[in-house]
């Protein structure tokens, strides 16, 4: 393969929402691929591998089929590197992003594009919801026995996260937020290639490598609601873009993840369509080196 040709993508779905499959954001990986996700990737040049992973034990519980998902991923992300391929993953929960973080042997960055901060710890979270507490998880803050049967997940250091686009956040949950160590951008600072460019300049000082997650819901519900949590003064589709180029211009795309996505919100397709271009683009600037 020359180096200007498109990279091999392993385009992996995981069609669950809080334990419930195919429902809810659980149905979203399922309606980008029947609208036509690996043809359109297909398209642009991309040899492509479509890989559905779903639970395999008979019982079915939010906590652990969550977490059997992460290593069902990071089972295909292996496989998919030592392939050559790109691993994209369209997910309905964004904690499931965690396995796309394991296993490789260079330093990883974090970009996570959400209308929350996902940063909710069991001991604080008031509303049960596992998926709040996604980028807790990644950087080692909840769930640590859990995570650690992850194949190859080590926790992230929280400065290796850049956090863009939250907004949805009580003063509490934006409190502990401001007092880690991760960078977060919101909605104006996002919306301004000099401050996300300093934010991305210090995160390519200290890693080799970035993984770009996006919960759809980081977009302004104008276009359309992605979701039931969708919240105000979100980026737009070419907002969103611009940060993704940010990055990619700075430090090697190696692998991404669409999450939490619900069509049940979208009756004209207009939140399906911004997520189908924004795969071409992410796969666009993504390198399997």
């Amino acid at each position: 393969m020359l180096a200007t040709d498109p990279p091999p993508i392993r385009l992996l779905r995981v069609p669950w929402d809080s334990g419930h499959r195919n429902t809810r954001m659980g149905a979203g990986p399922t309606a980008l691929a029947e609208a036509g996700a690996a043809s359109r990737l297909r398209e642009r040049g991309h040899a492509v591998v479509e890989q559905v992973l779903v639970s395999e034990t008979g019982w079915q519980a939010e906590l652990a089929t969550a977490f059997e998902l992460q290593r069902l991923v990071s089972v295909a992300v292996g496989q998919a590197r030592a392939a050559g391929q790109v691993p994209l993953l369209l997910a309905g929960n964004c904690n499931t992003t965690l396995g796309m973080l394991a296993g490789t042997d260079r330093r990883v960055g974090l970009l996570w594009l959400d209308a929350h901060g996902d940063f909710n710890t069991p001991e604080a979270d008031t509303s049960g919801f596992l998926d709040g507490q996604g980028l807790a998880m990644v950087v080692g803050r909840c769930w640590q026995s859990l995570t650690a049967t992850v194949p190859g997940f080590t926790p992230l250091a929280e400065h290796d996260v850049v956090l863009v686009g939250a907004r949805d956040l009580s003063e509490a949950q934006a409190r502990v937020l401001e007092a880690s160590d991760v960078t977060w951008l919101r909605p104006a600072q996002a919306r301004d290639p000099a401050a996300v460019a300093v934010a991305l300049d210090a995160l390519a000082a200290r890693v080799d490598v970035l993984h770009v997650h996006v919960d759809l819901d980081v977009h302004d519900p104008s276009i359309a609601p992605a979701n039931d949590y969708a919240a105000p003064d979100g980026l737009s589709a070419a907002e969103v873009r611009q940060v993704l180029h940010l990055a990619a211009d700075r430090i090697p795309v190696t692998s991404a993840a669409l999450a939490s996505y619900d069509p049940a919100h979208d009756a004209h397709g207009r939140m399906r369509d911004t997520a189908l271009e924004l795969l071409e683009a992410i796969a666009g600037r993504t390198t399997s080196g």
